[in-house]
């Protein structure tokens, strides 16, 4: 009993989600009807000419529009930090490589001469290791 009575309790978060929608609706349409006349416009017809569905549906796409929007912008901002992260560390090991072969060219010449004497001691006293 305690499984159907899960099952037929859920949806709390959708149900409020819905009714958010639909206030949204209701307050575009009245803002529409309110301040819109004179500035919309579906199919060259002004607000007087158009019928409560059209307006309702301008209103519904216009709200999608915005909800498409608001999280392709928000995918948008991930992929940039991504970007940024990946640009960072690219950069890091740009520089670490950078710093690495400069030593390298610089205390190349040193090392050299110090495997020549190395060498050259080994060769004359071959007690020294």
């Amino acid at each position: 009993m305690e499984e159907i009575e899960e099952r037929r309790s859920g949806g709390g978060v959708w149900k409020f989600l819905l009714f958010l929608v639909i206030l949204a609706v209701a307050g575009g349409t009245f803002a529409v009807y309110q301040w819109g006349d004179g500035f919309i416009y579906i199919n060259d017809k002004g607000l007087e000419d158009l019928q409560p569905w059209e307006v309702v549906g301008g209103v519904i796409i216009g709200i999608l529009g915005l909800i498409v929007g608001l999280v392709a912008g928000a995918i948008g901002l991930l992929i940039g930090l991504g970007a940024a992260l990946l640009a960072i560390a690219l950069a890091m090991l740009g520089i670490f490589s950078g710093l690495f072969i400069t030593a390298g060219v610089l205390l190349g010449p040193f090392l050299l001469l110090a495997a020549i004497i190395l060498m050259m001691r080994r060769r004359t006293n071959p007690e020294v290791i």
